[in-house]
């Protein structure tokens, strides 16, 4: 694999370069790393790209993570979660994720007790495409560039999987630790490259993400590079 560019930026790895966890090192609880030692994929990047989406990695991990609860890997992060909430600095970011979970949306009453859990969605996609770029670049052995056009679809705990889930259904699951994070991927190239790819955070929360490959050269992609 070609380690001599980042896969955030494009550009040549210099002095300055840290590994990334791809997915993030904490999304892999303190328990789970120290019962079973998993052997996490990384990649070399410079430290500012690494460090400029850590705080969006902090609130995905703090505002999805809950969610996963009642499985075996959201179980123990969410034991992470709670000992992390009792610093001072994680109180800031700690009351923002405790006023997403609300019992009702304006006049919309939520029947058996359930409540809505809202989310900064802009943050939650910077990193789902943090992911989704790096196992590209794993791969593919190629850059994925930022700006590429792509669509998300975000499956709530317990919700039915679209139609869409059935195209990479029967695909490999690639993900080293599937009880923490695991993926799927298909490519069709007869239609202009199209990548379907989902993943499957703590067992328990589905992400889909839409795009073309970057070498495709249909009007679509050429307009939005141009």
């Amino acid at each position: 694999m070609d380690h001599k560019i980042c896969y955030l930026c494009g550009n040549e790895l210099n002095s300055e370069i840290d590994k990334d966890h791809i997915p993030p090192k904490q999304f892999y609880s303190t328990e789970i790393r120290k019962k079973y030692s998993p052997n996490l994929f990384t990649l070399p990047v410079h430290k500012s790209c690494n460090s400029s989406l850590q705080l969006d990695e902090d609130y995905f991990l703090n505002s999805i993570a809950p969610l996963a609860g009642d499985s075996f890997s959201g179980k123990y992060i969410w034991q992470d979660i709670v000992r992390k909430s009792k610093r001072s600095e994680s109180k800031k970011l700690m009351l923002k994720v405790y006023y997403e979970f609300q019992p009702n949306l304006s006049s919309l009453i939520m029947p058996n007790g359930k409540i809505i859990k809202r989310f900064d969605g802009k943050r939650i996609y910077n990193i789902v495409w943090k992911i989704t770029r790096g196992l590209y670049f794993k791969e593919n052995n190629k850059f994925l560039p930022e700006n590429t056009h792509r669509d998300f679809d975000f499956l709530s705990v317990g919700q039915k999987p679209p139609i869409k889930f059935n195209y990479i259904l029967n695909s490999k699951s690639k993900g080293d630790y599937p009880g923490v994070f695991d993926y799927k991927y298909v490519e069709f190239k007869e239609i202009n490259n199209f990548n379907v790819w989902a993943m499957l955070f703590w067992n328990r929360i589905i992400i889909f993400v839409m795009f073309h490959s970057p070498d495709c050269d249909c009007k679509f992609c050429f307009d939005s590079k141009t």
